[in-house]
């Protein structure tokens, strides 16, 4: 005769691994979301992209929330630079880490102009997505 609470007992173990294994895939299928890729250039001039980085200081009178997903912020931040000899920053890109939503803006002459967007990836949204790759070169 089976022994009904050890078999009780292996049965919650066994949906605990597959609810774990569930999380885990879910959380694997995050990390390798696509990242937009960056414009190469803009008004013929060619953008050279610094690595995905989150801003270095909050701003505090700017939401740094997701509109699309909700995600509390902040946005990742890459700086593009123009010009050979002596490089200035001319655009920047602002993503969400969980959705992927992403603009790019061109800074000079401010105010910030938008030259491009891409929609949030499918299956994006919050819980943020946690990667080791935050860089788009």
């Amino acid at each position: 005769m089976p022994d009904l609470p050890a078999e009780a007992a292996i049965q919650a173990a066994d949906t605990d691994l597959l609810a774990e294994i569930t999380a885990l895939r879910a959380e694997l299928a995050a990390q390798q979301r696509t990242i937009p890729a960056l414009p190469a250039e803009h008004d013929m001039r060619r953008i050279t992209w610094r690595p995905w980085q989150q801003p270095p200081t909050p701003i505090a009178h700017i939401d740094l929330a997701c509109h699309q997903c909700g995600h509390p912020g902040p946005q990742m931040l890459a700086l593009g630079f123009v010009g050979s000899e002596k490089p200035i920053i001319a655009y920047q890109a602002n993503r969400c880490p969980s959705c992927q939503e992403m603009r790019v803006y061109r800074r000079d002459p401010a105010p910030l102009t938008e030259i491009a967007y891409h929609p949030p990836l499918s299956g994006g949204g919050f819980p943020p997505a946690t990667t080791t790759e935050e860089t788009n070169r």
